[in-house]
């Protein structure tokens, strides 16, 4: 009853403004878009080869990987917001080295630096908002967490093509700059505080994220909170607590997986080669523009998300996307086996090529792209979320690497339709794996989630004893 009053205002501002982390780490990924050409060229004020561009691309990439470390160090030490604005640092840090860069290696140093600051935004969001969120908006506020990003690479692309290298910089630089701040001012985690025995200063960020409701159900809220950590902290979550409990090992196996569909999907390739991918096309629009009206039309796929994550569901959500995914992969790479492999003239065509890669992008911006990392506030205990959501963002990161800079292997010693059929083919395998593993989460509270994930197997088992004595009755 007094459950329905509640105003959620405030739980949406904390989201937004916990995300405009992301959406610096947003920017620092489509900065490579505009910015690698430009580098490239004969005029450019940094001359690179395209070996210094890979590796430009990818350390952002590697970067994240120690990144992961540090928060799942910090996280349960300093809380989620401490750790959330010490995540800002390098990506502040990395764009003022941007800026004054005279080499590539300061390059490679500034993309690696910000690689850290994404490690620890994209470990510590996605706690913080399912700490925060009502089960009833937690699916729409976990959404912001690619839609930020996705906000932020539409912004880098947007400028890009039309300022210099150094405007580029000092605009991006203003992201992070805001996210200091705003965020400051919004409340800590309640579940992490009462994780440290502060059950006052929970009961005030309930207030401020719980708007209009009385002080009974306050109370209640706050003591469903406390059997959740009570529960969880019972055990001193260590590393290998992962794999202690069948619900952990569960909800492992569905975040590692869900992270090989995605970026085996081609992701950090794509993102990072846009601009080059598309000139292939030879289409009337050019690479440049075509790449600024996917990333319009990814922030609208992602708004998209947004609404359809706690209506439709997870699971119809990333089984749909992933097969979509694999579709538009498959064309794009019969495009490029024509055009290379077989000889064939394709202008007129070049639409073709453009079509598909944009709808791949926006087709995963709606569910493959945002969900796995929303779903890791989710799936697992507040004892081993740090540790769960950095071991599956350390290796979303190694793989990320790995896809980044094997795209460009692959396309120069197979061709490049062979590293898009590699991409097709892991959607489609992808979703088998989303059909037999992935549960429904939408509507449940983190305490039935784990429920789930630990007693299905009983319940089933239980079922069948039943049924079976049912019947020698």
């Amino acid at each position: 009853m007094e459950q329905s009053r509640v105003k959620r205002w405030s739980q949406y501002l904390a989201a937004i403004t916990a995300t405009l982390s992301l959406a610096a780490t947003g920017s620092h990924i489509g900065w490579t878009s505009p910015i690698l050409p430009v580098l490239k060229s004969t005029d450019s004020h940094v001359p690179i080869t395209s070996d210094d561009a890979s590796w430009i691309a990818s350390f952002y990439l590697l970067g994240t990987i120690p990144g992961c470390i540090v928060a799942a160090l910090i996280v349960d030490r300093l809380g989620r917001k401490k750790s959330l604005l010490l995540g800002g640092i390098p990506l502040t840090l990395s764009y003022i080295l941007i800026i004054k860069a005279w080499n590539p290696y300061v390059l490679y140093a500034a993309r690696g630096i910000g690689g850290i600051g994404q490690g620890i935004a994209y470990v510590i969001c996605p706690m913080y908002i399912g700490e925060i969120a009502d089960k009833e908006i937690r699916g729409t506020l976990g959404s912001f967490i690619k839609l930020m990003v996705t906000f932020g690479e539409l912004y880098a692309h947007a400028i890009g093509p039309f300022v210099s290298y150094w405007l580029l910089g000092y605009s991006c630089l203003v992201i992070p700059l805001i996210f200091f701040l705003s965020f400051p001012w919004m409340p800590e985690s309640p579940y992490y505080l009462l994780m440290k025995n502060r059950p006052r200063n929970a009961m005030m960020s309930l207030k401020y994220l719980k708007r209009c409701v009385s002080i009974d159900q306050l109370e209640t809220d706050l003591e469903q909170m406390q059997k959740i950590v009570v529960r969880d902290l019972s055990d001193r979550g260590r590393f290998w607590d992962l794999f202690d409990t069948p619900g952990n090992r569960r909800a492992v196996i569905i975040s590692i997986g869900l992270q090989l569909i995605l970026q085996f999907s081609g992701i950090a390739a794509v993102e990072s080669y846009t601009q080059e991918i598309l000139e292939e096309g030879d289409a009337h629009l050019p690479a440049s523009s075509s790449v600024i009206l996917l990333s319009m039309l990814q922030l609208i796929a992602g708004l998209g998300a947004v609404v359809l994550v706690d209506k439709l569901g997870r699971r119809p959500l990333l089984i749909t996307t992933s097969l979509l995914a694999g579709i538009a992969l498959t064309i794009t790479s019969v495009f490029y086996l024509v055009k290379f492999q077989f000889g064939v003239n394709t202008i007129g065509y070049g639409w073709l090529l453009h079509c598909s890669v944009i709808f791949y992008e926006l087709i995963i911006a709606l569910g493959l792209n945002p969900l796995p990392y929303m779903m890791l506030g989710e799936l697992f205990p507040t004892n081993v979320k740090g540790a769960a959501v950095s071991l599956a963002n350390v290796v979303s990161s190694l793989l990320a690497f790995i896809v980044s800079k094997m795209y460009q292997v692959i396309s120069d010693n197979w061709g490049v339709y062979a590293a898009f059929g590699w991409f097709a083919i892991s959607c489609y395998v992808g979703v088998f794996f989303i059909m037999l593993n992935v549960p429904e989460t939408k509507g449940k509270s983190l305490l039935e989630i784990q429920e789930e994930l630990n007693c299905k197997k009983k319940k089933k088992k239980s079922a069948k004893g039943e049924l079976q004595i049912n019947t020698i009755s």
